[in-house]
Parts: C-alpha cells; sequence; structure tokens
C-alpha cells in the first residue's frame, strides 16, 4: 500500500492544485479557472527534450505542439485531408506549384492577425541550417529547401542567396504558394505538420533558444493555448476562444508526466488522472480488475518499432551481423508473453494492409539460422565481436525487464554478452537526435505515421538525405531511385509497385531488424466522452481529431 499512495502523493504534487478565495478557484496555467472547469487529466510518460515546431520530431514533443498550433491542413477522423487555417488549395496542371488559401480573419489565440506570412516564416525557419531541426528533409519537396539547408551559415553569401532562392511566398495575408522540386500530390498534407505551424518570428527572437520554454511566447492558433510549463512536471493549456473552428467543450488540457506505469494508474484510481498510458507490464492488472478493465482503452497505431542499430559503427556495419540478431528475436515471445499482447510482430516496415506494405518471411525468428549467420559475418563468430551496448529508456522499471529478456535471447541463442545502458528517456531522445550519439543498439526505434502515404513511411525516414536515415546511417540509392520516381506520380497504380520494390529493398538491407506494429492501451475515466482513437494517436486517444469534441462530466 506505501506505493500507491506515495504515487498519490507525488501526482498530486505534480499537478499543483490549490485552493483560493474560499475553496472556489484553483490555479491552472497563468490564470485562475472556476474549480468545476472541465480541466482533461493527461498522462504523459517521458517529458520532451524540445516543444519547438520547427525542431520537434518525437511524439511526445508533438503532443504539445498539436493542441498549441495549427496548419494550413489538419486530418480527420477518417485521415482524410481536409481544411485548416487554409480554407482550400489548387495545384497548377503538372502538380509543381501547389497555393492554399487561408480562411478570412484567422487570429492566434490573443486575436492578433494570423497572415500567410507566418506560415511563410514557418517554412524558412525549417529548412533554415541555423535552426538545426529534426524534420527539414520533409520539406526537401520544396525549391531551394534542401540547398537552403545544406548551406554554411558563415558562408553568408551563399547563404543569403539560398535563402532569397526559397520557393515560398505569401503574396497577400491570405495566400501561400509552395513551389515544388516536382510533383507532390501528397503535399497538401505534409502542411498539416508541425514545420508549418506559425509560430511568430520576433517571439523567437525575444526569448533565445529556450523560447518554447515560455507559454508567453509560444502564442498559437490550435484549439488551445499553452499556459504552464513546468519542467519534467507539466505543461497546461487553456480553451483557444479565437480558434476559427468554434471553442473546445474542454475548458483545458493538462499533461502530466510520470515515468511509472503503476503509480500513474493509481493516481487515476484515487480520480487525479482522466487518461493514462498503460504499459505492457500493467496491461494484466488493468485486464484482470473489473474496476480497471471497463475503462480500458486499446486500438492499434501506425507504427512499426525496430531493434535499432547505429550501422556507422561495429559490428552493426555487417549486414551479417544484423541477420544474426533479427534471427535471434523471437517476436512473438515478445509481444505475446514479454509485451502482454499490445504489440503484432512483423518483418516489414509498413505495417500490413497499409498502402505500399508488403508482406515476408526474411530474418524471421530462427536460432540455428542466427548462429549460422554470425559465423558468415567478418567475425566469424561471437568471441570476436565487439563489446556491445544496449540502451532503452530508464523511466518505466518494466522497460528493464525487457531488456534483460533481449539480451538473454543474444546470450543463449548467439553466445554474445550484452552489456545494458538504462537511459533516462528524455536524456536517450537527445541521443537519438545526433549521428554522433546514436546509441550503436536501441530497444527500440522506430516510425509513428504523420499521414497515411508511403512516401511518408519510405522517402521522409530511409532516403539519404533524410534526417532520420542520416542519424543511424542507412543509406542505398537504388531505394532512393524507386521511392524518388515513385513520389512524383499521382496514379496510385503507378506509385504503389514502387514502393513495394523499395520495401523489399529495405527488408533486405536490415537497417535494424523490424519487430513489431505498436498499439495504445489507455485508461479513460467514466465521464470522458468524445473522442475518437485513431491510428495517428500514439500518446492518447483522440488527441489530433477530436480536440473540439472530447469533453468530461465528473461525478
Amino acid at each position: 500500500m506505501g506505493k500507491p499512495a506515495k504515487g498519490r502523493a507525488l501526482l498530486l504534487a505534480i499537478m499543483s492544485i490549490v485552493m483560493v478565495a474560499g475553496g472556489a478557484f484553483m490555479t491552472f496555467g497563468q490564470g485562475a479557472v472556476a474549480q468545476d472547469a472541465k480541466i482533461l487529466r493527461v498522462h504523459q510518460v517521458t517529458f520532451p527534450d524540445i516543444a519547438d515546431p520547427h525542431r520537434a520530431s518525437f511524439s511526445n514533443e508533438i503532443a504539445i505542439l498539436a493542441l498549441n498550433y495549427e496548419g494550413l491542413t489538419r486530418q480527420d477522423s477518417e485521415l482524410n485531408t481536409v481544411p485548416a487555417a487554409a480554407e482550400s488549395w489548387d495545384f497548377n496542371e503538372d502538380l509543381t506549384e501547389l497555393t492554399f488559401h487561408l480562411r478570412a480573419g484567422l487570429t492566434y489565440s490573443d486575436g492578433s492577425p494570423l497572415t500567410a506570412e507566418r506560415f511563410r516564416f514557418a517554412v524558412e525557419r525549417t529548412c533554415d541550417p541555423n535552426t538545426a531541426g529534426q524534420y527539414p528533409s520533409i520539406l526537401f519537396d520544396i525549391v531551394g529547401c534542401a540547398e537552403f539547408n545544406g548551406t554554411d551559415p558563415a558562408d553568408t553569401a551563399a547563404y543569403d542567396a539560398a535563402k532569397a532562392a526559397l520557393g515560398v511566398s505569401a503574396p497577400d495575408d491570405q495566400t501561400l504558394v509552395v513551389n515544388l522540386v516536382a510533383p507532390a500530390p501528397y503535399f497538401p498534407t505534409v502542411a498539416s505538420l508541425w514545420v508549418f505551424y506559425p509560430a511568430q518570428q520576433e517571439l523567437i527572437e525575444q526569448g533565445g533558444e529556450d523560447w518554447w520554454k515560455d507559454p508567453a511566447l509560444q502564442l498559437g492558433n490550435g484549439p488551445f493555448q499553452m499556459t504552464s510549463f513546468d519542467d519534467t512536471l507539466q505543461v497546461g493549456f487553456t480553451a483557444n476562444e479565437y480558434y476559427w473552428g468554434g471553442r473546445a467543450l474542454l475548458d483545458g488540457i493538462e499533461y502530466v508526466y510520470q515515468g511509472e506505469s503503476s503509480i500513474a494508474i493509481e493516481a487515476w484510481r484515487a480520480g487525479d488522472l482522466d487518461i493514462v498510458d498503460v504499459d505492457a507490464a500493467q496491461i494484466p492488472v488493468v485486464t484482470s480488475d473489473p474496476a480497471l478493465s471497463a475503462n480500458v482503452v486499446q486500438y492499434a497505431v501506425a507504427s512499426t518499432y525496430t531493434l535499432s542499430m547505429n550501422l556507422t559503427q561495429a559490428p552493426f556495419d555487417d549486414i551479417k551481423v544484423r541477420e544474426a540478431f533479427s534471427k535471434a528475436f523471437d517476436r512473438e515471445t515478445y509481444c505475446g508473453i514479454i509485451r502482454n499482447g499490445d504489440c503484432t510482430p512483423t518483418l516489414s516496415w509498413i505495417p500490413v494492409g497499409l498502402p505500399g506494405s508488403i508482406e515476408t518471411d526474411l530474418f524471421g525468428f530462427d536460432p540455428e539460422g542466427a548462429v549460422a549467420a554470425l559465423a558468415e559475418s567478418s567475425y566469424g563468430g561471437a568471441e570476436n565481436l565487439p563489446p556491445i551496448t544496449l540502451y532503452f529508456s530508464s523511466n518505466d522499471t518494466a522497460n528493464t525487464a525487457r531488456a534483460e529478456w533481449v539480451a538473454g535471447q543474444f546470450r543463449d541463442i548467439l553466445g554474445v554478452e550484452i552489456t545494458l545502458a538504462p537511459t533516462e528517456g528524455t536524456a536517450l531522445v537527445e541521443l537519438r537526435k545526433e549521428p554522433s550519439t546514436f546509441p550503436q543498439l536501441l530497444l527500440v526505434g522506430g516510425w509513428i505515421q504523420d499521414y497515411p502515404d508511403p512516401q511518408n513511411w519510405l522517402s521522409v525516414y530511409f532516403t539519404c538525405d533524410a534526417t532520420f536515415a542520416q542519424r543511424f546511417g542507412y543509406c542505398n540509392e537504388a531505394f532512393d531511385e524507386l521511392v524518388n520516381q515513385a513520389d512524383q506520380l499521382a496514379d496510385p497504380a503507378e506509385r504503389m509497385p514502387l514502393y513495394q520494390q523499395a520495401s523489399e529493398i529495405l527488408v533486405n538491407d536490415i537497417p535494424g531488424p523490424f519487430l513489431y506494429n505498436g498499439s495504445q492501451v489507455s485508461l479513460v475515466a467514466d465521464g470522458v466522452t468524445g473522442f475518437t482513437a485513431t491510428p495517428l494517436d500514439v500518446e492518447w486517444p483522440g488527441q489530433f481529431t477530436s480536440l473540439l469534441t472530447i469533453d468530461i462530466e465528473r461525478s
């Protein structure tokens, strides 16, 4: 009983709820709100390394930004691309010029005007090498973005020329024109992403390197507005009264950060949290408890997770070593027993059923084949391998047991001794963002779909110039040629075979053994209604498409 009590006290301290004025109000964000206000309290596991829209890339960072901002488009509950800040858009005849027409009267959450120039600046800042963002390559379809991103800012003349040549313009307050290197039929959906979020240049410059930690500088245009940012503990939001689509039913949302799922579940029991992210280790606890099981929401997330390897480091620069590790990994046991059924084993990259996916049986669990592959490697066997360190997030103690099981598999099957490196989650994210610090071996890496097009799975992540592939050293020019050709085609019947060929190359290259497709398991309190869980919602059900309709009634 001691641990749950300690957990509840910790969560109460994190949320910093205090009564004032005779019990009539509680503090929330930068001002007081009525005690009976509809504040949805959402558990988050790992505090973000950064929450700058033009530098972010991880799902816990996007979870914050997508409340506070909105792009030119958005995705609905069926993952269709629909109008957002832009009421319409149109391509020219050859799909190389895309014009967005903004809604009349758009404003930020303080009522100040939001114009097309703000979106133009978002693109420019994302492409700017000074920004050092994690997602610029998703905009390399824009004329000049790749060249601008690749310039040396110290070469002032080249930098200024590349900046001026960037193919995005705002001819008037309600029009944004994007010039594309080649036809890109998927690009209206790219405009829904955080790289297009209209953070204000003058506020960024005012705040300096850590401007994003100050809610007053994170002036947004989304359904909610950030109002508090408490490092490692909490981020709070209130409903944006000026949002073009109308005011949300909720008065606010509060993210509460707690790495231990068991503690978060006890806080949920006590009524201190409304939505909790249930770690795989806690699934038997919640499904076997009548008081909890009725409130479990589980759904598939468009995601693939990998045993991530740094291909620039020995021994994973040797494909036969990667093959050995892939064949030594029992995915069925890992998903069914170690993760208590919250995932589905996979041997390919794009989840089966999504456009561009393939089915394969290559490099699956095969202990004898694993030993043979290691013997065929340049090392000749386990005894000649260099030291291998497996990194994993230490935020939840359940991760240690999973890492120990994985290390045990490699020891028992391959004779390889693995050193475990538990690393605090925020610090681990920071390591993963730079090629120079990317872990030698990581449980787990992977990808969560931004939008339902194989271009997002293949071109954005695995091409030689993609930020993500560069982190761990993957590059295959034959792969690039296929996806670049497919990206420029409008007809799905022509595009999909090329993407499938590219997917086959990935499988054969083993850039990091593909392990499983994920699902999200959450506890949702009674009284929380109006949400639709979509494959995009990796942090909590309804986080992207239900922000105006989700509601809560407390008993």
